[in-house]
C-alpha cells in the first residue's frame, strides 16, 4: 500500500517534523554527552583511588554512583516520554487534513479500555495480562473510532507460564448506523492456538458461517463465525471481503475483527513500539516517520472501508 499524501508528508516532514527532530536530537545528545563525561570522571577518579591505594574511599562513591545512576534513568525515560507525544501530535495534525479524516487525538499514557478488548469476543476474556498505551480517538468518515496498542499475554494450559496472546494496535469503532448480529472472523491459522476463545465464541450461540462466505481466497486465509439471525453478507460485504483480502496479501500481517452490533473490534498485530524512538543513534529520519505514518493509515483504512460499505 503506498499512503495517501506521501509527496505532502515529506514536504510536511521538511517543514514542520524535522525541525522538531532536530530539537529532539540536540536534547539527546547533550544527554549522551553528559552520560560520557561522567562515566569518564567516575573512571578518572577510581584510577586515582587505585594508584594512591585508597580503595577503602571508594566506598564513599556508592552513594553518589547510584544517585548518578538513577539520574541517568530519568533523563533518559524524560526524552523517551517526550518524544513520541510531540511527534505523533504533529503527524496526527498531518491525518487530520486527509479527506475523511478528522478530530484526531492523541494520549501517550491513556489505554484503551480492556473492556472494549474482552468485549469483542476475539480473545479468551479476562487475560491475565493486560497492558495497553498510545490511545488515539477521532472519526473516520461518520464512525467514531478509539484505538491503542496492546499487548496481552495469558497462562498456557500446557506448560503453565505466561504466553503472548495478542500484541499490537486494537481499534473499537461504533457504526453511525443501526446495525444488528454478531460476527468474529479469525485468521484460519491461528484457530487452533486461540482455541479457547473460539469454543468461548461457539459455546455462546455461536456457529461457522464459512459456506455464507463466496469468495474462496478469503476463506482460505480467515474463519468466519456468526451467531444465528446474523446476515453475515449484509455485515461482512463482498467488497469488504476483496479489501480485508488484498489487505492481508499486501501486508502479510494478521488481522482480526469482530462486530457486534454497532460495534466494529479489530485487531492488527505487529512486533514492535510504535515510534519509539532510539537513544544512542539519530532519531531524524524520514523513514521513521513514513514507517509510523504507514501503520496507521493501514488501520484508518480498514476502518475507512467498513464505513465505506455500510
Amino acid at each position: 500500500m503506498i499512503p495517501p499524501r506521501l509527496s505532502e508528508l515529506r514536504l510536511y516532514y521538511n517543514t514542520t517534523i524535522r525541525p522538531e527532530l532536530l530539537r529532539l536530537e540536540e536534547l539527546r545528545r547533550r544527554i549522551l554527552r553528559g552520560i560520557v563525561l561522567s562515566l569518564a570522571g567516575i573512571f578518572a577518579v577510581i584510577v586515582v583511588f587505585l594508584v594512591y591505594d585508597l580503595g577503602f574511599l571508594i566506598l564513599l562513591l556508592v552513594v553518589p554512583v547510584v544517585f548518578f545512576i538513577g539520574s541517568l534513568y530519568f533523563r533518559i525515560e524524560r526524552f523517551r516520554q517526550s518524544f513520541k507525544p510531540a511527534i505523533m501530535r504533529l503527524l496526527l495534525d498531518f491525518i487530520n487534513e486527509l479527506p475523511n479524516f478528522r478530530s484526531l487525538q492523541y494520549e501517550s499514557k491513556r489505554p484503551i479500555l480492556r473492556d472494549r478488548f474482552e468485549r469483542s469476543g476475539l480473545f479468551r476474556p479476562h487475560p491475565d495480562s493486560y497492558r495497553a498505551e498510545d490511545y488515539i480517538r477521532g472519526l473516520v468518515g461518520e464512525m467514531a473510532f478509539e484505538m491503542g496498542e496492546a499487548y496481552v499475554q495469558e497462562i498456557s494450559p500446557a506448560s503453565n507460564r505466561l504466553q503472548l496472546v495478542f500484541s499490537g494496535l486494537f481499534v473499537h469503532a461504533i457504526f453511525n448506523e443501526p446495525t444488528s448480529g454478531r460476527l468474529a472472523v479469525w485468521p484460519r491459522h491461528k484457530l487452533r492456538r486461540l482455541k479457547r476463545s473460539v469454543d468461548a465464541y461457539v459455546g455462546s450461540n455461536g456457529r461457522s458461517a464459512d459456506v455464507e462466505i463466496m469468495n474462496a481466497g478469503f476463506s482460505e486465509i480467515f474463519a468466519v463465525y456468526a451467531h444465528p439471525g446474523t446476515k453475515v453478507a449484509g455485515i461482512l460485504t463482498p467488497s469488504m471481503q476483496e479489501a480485508i483480502l488484498a489487505f492481508y496479501e499486501r501486508e502479510q500481517r494478521d488481522l482480526y475483527f469482530a462486530v457486534h452490533d454497532q460495534d466494529l473490534f479489530i485487531g492488527l498485530e505487529h512486533g514492535y513500539d510504535l515510534l519509539e524512538p532510539h537513544f544512542f543513534r539519530s532519531n531524524v529520519s524520514f523513514q521513521l516517520i513514513r514507517k509510523f505514518y504507514t501503520d496507521v493509515m493501514l488501520i484508518l483504512s480498514v476502518i475507512q472501508d467498513f464505513d465505506q460499505t455500510h
